[in-house]
């Protein structure tokens, strides 16, 4: 590995690494590392009384980290280099703010359109107050709500969900190695975030939903299919979220016309110019599907999936897994950037932690050597097989999360487990919530612990 790849990469390979270490940690096989681990480092963490050991700890860490990254990060790039992804959002911003038109932007000498919805316009407003770093903040800082949300709807699992999450490739290295990772960050925090409210039984649920949303709208479809593990204000949440996102959708075309409209939509819907996934194969070749067919088959998909969940009652967390694993397969522009969009899934637990560190691998080593190789000197054949090689990790994951939740959903029916999905609206606190985890207990009756499951894993520390 040469050295220049080597900068590039750095922060992949550090939470590589990171990261590996998590995953062997709740690994069953691995007890005697894990015995290590509980002895040496976690027996002393327990020793600090007066430290409260919760999700507060990784956010200030990585809040750290992400505000040092909007400094470091933020600087101009040059016209020979190519588009200046800051400049864009940040030029967005100001053109709301003047009331000129958001969408379209101009960086050395030629437009650059911008298709994100109002959502990301308003943010983009509010960052560019604070110049090229402003907008950096804004989106990083969205980027951390994963941890809290993480922490909040893991349940027992809470610890090492969010450490892994905070490790992961699929998460840091995304939001402070590009402006677009954090402006990915946004699918699973809708979703997350989503429920998290609608579980509250908050008015806001499908509203903040249907609003975020409006950013990247692949993020509605997780949270409609986590809507099965909430009681009967579902309906709601989900006519609120689809009224929200489709009267901004309508506003937006209103006063900035069709082409907007046609910039967020029609266009995003047919492009197909690069993806780390199975359509990565496909599309050096030109061998893609016609585009009607296309979006049949990601239409068709998708609903079946929301159809599945929401009969067989699935609760929250498989549901969301589930439907952010088929948005990751029938997606037919998948950037590197876009892998933030599975960690959701990591809130099953060790077994898809394992999954995701793969598809990290994968995914990495795709874009940062073998996509760029592909787009510059044509040289196909290696993405075009770890492209094949994602979708395939992406397809036993979605037979593994359809396996699992098919035996939680059958655990967790009727009307006790509907109560169980709906807590009170008084502060978390740290018992678990066993309506969404992969344990034995559900409060509606007795399932059989899952084979997929690798047995005990430390997933929390005491509170000091």
């Amino acid at each position: 590995m040469t050295p220049a790849l080597l900068e590039v990469a750095a922060p992949e390979l550090v939470a590589g690494v990171a990261s590996g270490f998590v995953v062997l940690y709740g690994w069953s096989g691995a007890s005697g590392f894990t015995s290590w681990v509980d002895r040496n480092l976690v027996g002393p963490l327990r020793g600090i009384s007066s430290v409260r050991w919760d999700w507060r700890i990784v956010a200030v860490v990585l809040s750290i980290v992400f505000v040092a990254a909007a400094f470091v990060q933020s600087g101009p790039i040059s016209c020979s280099t190519g588009e200046d992804d800051t400049l864009a959002l940040l030029q967005s911003g100001r053109n709301f703010l003047s009331g000129a038109n958001p969408f379209v932007t101009y960086q050395c000498g030629h437009s650059v359109p911008v298709p994100y919805g109002i959502a990301s316009v308003l943010l983009d407003a509010l960052g560019s107050l604070g110049g090229r770093v402003g907008i950096w903040l804004v989106w990083n800082l969205l980027a951390l709500m994963l941890i809290p949300l993480t922490w909040f709807l893991a349940g027992p699992q809470r610890w090492y969900a969010t450490i892994f999450i905070a490790t992961s490739m699929l998460y840091a290295p995304l939001v402070i190695g590009s402006i677009q990772g954090g402006h990915s960050a946004v699918v699973p925090v809708a979703a997350l975030l989503g429920i998290w409210l609608a579980l509250r039984r908050s008015p806001l649920a499908g509203a903040v939903a249907g609003f975020l949303s409006t950013v990247k709208f692949p993020s509605l479809f997780p949270f409609w299919g986590g809507l099965s593990g909430v009681g009967r204000e579902r309906w709601l949440a989900l006519a609120l979220s689809v009224v929200v996102f489709g009267a901004l959708s309508v506003l937006v075309g209103l006063i900035w016309g069709g082409y907007a409209y046609s910039l967020l939509f029609i266009q995003q819907l047919a492009r197909a110019d690069l993806s780390i996934n199975e359509f990565g194969a496909l599309i050096p070749m030109h061998a893609m599907p016609p585009p009607l067919v296309l979006e049949a088959i990601q239409g068709v998909s998708l609903l079946v999936a929301l159809v599945f969940v929401q009969v067989r009652k699935w609760p929250a967390v498989p549901s969301i897994a589930l439907l952010t694993v088929v948005v990751g397969l029938v997606a037919q522009r998948f950037t590197p950037e876009f892998m933030i969009w599975l960690l959701p899934v990591a809130l099953m637990g060790p077994t898809y932690a394992r999954w995701l560190f793969a598809v990290g691998v994968v995914g990495v080593v795709n874009g940062t050597l073998a996509l760029p190789a592909c787009t510059t000197s044509g040289a196909c054949a290696l993405s075009e097989g770890l492209g094949a090689l994602f979708g395939l990790l992406l397809l036993v994951l979605l037979v593994l999360i359809l396996l699992e939740g098919s035996r939680w959903g059958a655990g967790s029916a009727g009307p006790a487990a509907t109560r169980a999905a709906t807590p009170s609206t008084t502060p978390p606190t740290p018992s678990p919530s066993p309506a969404f985890h992969s344990v034995p207990r559900f409060e509606g009756g007795l399932v059989h612990e899952s084979s997929l499951w690798p047995g005990p894993v430390r997933t929390h520390l005491p509170d000091g």
